[in-house]
Parts: C-alpha cells; structure tokens; sequence
C-alpha cells in the first residue's frame, strides 16, 4: 500500500506541475516575502514566531484535519513545489514527502524529526499492538525538543532568506527565553504530579512524558489508527485509575471522547483535555492560540 501510495504522488505531482506551472520550465513564480508551506501546526506557528509575523506561512492542515491519514492533492502539491520552504514532521504519515518532492530542488524540505531523538512507538505488556519499525511523530510536545525544532527553522530560513538573517536570529533568541519560561513551568507542574496520567484516547504526549519524568496509561499508541480498545485495556486502564486514585481521565483533541467517559463514569472521575497541538480548529485559529497557550492549557489541565 505504502508503495502504491508513493507511485500515486509521483505522477501526480508530475501531472500537477505540468498543469500548474505550464510553459515555465518548472520555474518557480516570483513572489514577495519568503514563500513557507508546513503540514501542520507547531512549525507553522514557530515560523510566525520566529519570524515576528513577518512571514506568514501556508499550512496544508486546517480545521482539525489529521495529517496520519493525510494525502496532498493536485492543488497542495502545485504549492508546494512553488514554495521556498516545505517544513513537515518526517514521519511515516509524511512518506508521501520524498516521492512528491523528488525533483524539486528550488525547494527545500526540512523535517522536524531530523532535529530531536526519535521515539519508537510503544505499549504496554496489558497493550495494544505496536510496528517497532515506526517513531512516534509527536515530536513537538516536549517544550524541549520545541527549542531544538525552532533552532532548526530559523537556520533553513535565514538559508532561505539570508538578507533577513539577523531578523531571524533576534525572533529566535526571544522566541526561545519563551520556550524555556514554559519548560520550566512544565518542570514544576510534573514534579508536582503524584498521580499517574491516564488517557482514555491516543497518547501524543510521549516526548513530554519522556523529559519531564511523566508517569502515564493510555488506550492507544500515539499514532494509533484504533478508535476502541480491547476489552482488557479498557478493564486495565479503569482498574489502573482506581489504584492510583486518579481523579482525571484525559482525551485529545477532536476525540469522540466516548473511551475516556467510559473510565471516568467507572471511578467517578472527570473527563478534561490535554491538546497535542497538532491541529487546530478554525476556531482556535481565529482566536489566536499559540503552541505556547496550548501547552499552558495543557498544564492546567494536569495540575487541576
């Protein structure tokens, strides 16, 4: 399948340049400011950042989408050869990524995994079933490897665009004293803790619980595709919660959230958010929502 996926691209994006860009040659448009295409939303909210608004990136996931089942089409595909910069995860669900790009060179791709440890996906012994093979893509839910993803952008953009190096490299130092005020926010918060975290959904948090010594039980795997558990995760995770007394069943964002209502109509406890920030609602987006106001919510959501 993956193969099939990968010849599909190909000729699509062979068909799309050719329809898109005609006679040019492959030549790429000329176009004011520097042209920044991401597939989802933390890189494209550290470009802003970093950035300070100067260069408002083109995000191909908008209204909650999810990039694990996320295939470009025609259009997305003609914007992206048109780009600059083309900053992705680098996970499996971004192996469309080298078949679409393969001949582009006016675009540079940069992938946020290049830049952290990646983590292969895991369970536990009572768990779901797991490829080793596969990395948990999450990456940017560790304010830690937030710092070293932004260090990595603003190096492909001052490449990009070195007359405004300087720029660049002032948005980043400011940028990262942010980063560094929530990493220790995000410290206090899990020293705090004497409860384990226990997720009735996906758990997309796995970088953060590896930095910040997080204890956590989860129904599925970060990048799981499954939407109910086994009967025997389900019985573990409510006898889980019952042991340690934990009074908060956690879900993601855009979750049914009937897994997590399930454990928590079982212990008595309540059901709250943690958002992984990897896409956002048009909502959210309209009101301004940050990777910084997110993770700030998220650590309310831990401390209740």
């Amino acid at each position: 399948m993956k193969m099939n996926i990968k010849k599909i691209a190909a000729t699509l994006v062979s068909l799309a340049l050719l329809i898109g860009l005609g006679a040019c040659g492959g030549e790429k448009p000329q176009s004011e400011g520097l042209n920044v295409i991401t597939t989802n939303f933390p890189p494209y909210d550290f470009v802003r950042q970093i950035s300070g608004g100067d260069v408002t990136p083109t995000m191909l996931l908008s209204g909650g989408q999810d990039s694990h089942s996320c295939e470009p089409t025609a259009r997305e595909m003609v914007k992206i050869s048109e780009a600059d910069l083309f900053i992705c995860t680098g996970g499996e669900s971004d192996a469309w990524v080298d078949s679409l790009t393969d001949g582009m060179s006016n675009v540079k791709i940069v992938k946020m995994m290049d830049f952290v440890e990646p983590l292969e996906e895991e369970h536990d012994e009572d768990g779901y079933e797991h490829d080793h093979e596969e990395y948990d893509e999450h990456v940017w839910t560790s304010p830690k490897n937030a710092m070293l993803i932004a260090k990595g952008i603003e190096q492909a953009l001052c490449e990009a665009d070195p007359q405004n190096a300087e720029k660049y490299g002032t948005g980043l130092e400011a940028y990262l004293g942010e980063l560094e005020q929530l990493d220790g926010e995000l410290s206090d918060a899990a020293e705090k803790l004497d409860k384990p975290l226990i997720f009735g959904d996906r758990f997309p948090f796995r970088y953060m619980a590896r930095d910040y010594g997080i204890e956590y039980y989860a129904a599925f795997s970060g990048c799981s595709s499954e939407s109910e558990p086994s009967a025997a995760r389900l019985t573990f995770l409510i006898e889980k919660a019952k042991e340690t007394g934990s009074p908060v069943i956690y879900h993601i964002e855009f979750s049914t959230e009937k897994v997590a209502k399930t454990i928590a109509e079982a212990v008595g406890g309540e059901v709250r958010l943690m958002h992984s920030c990897h896409s956002l609602s048009d909502e959210d987006l309209e009101a301004g929502e940050t990777y910084i106001s997110i993770m700030r919510r998220n650590i309310a959501a831990m401390t209740e």
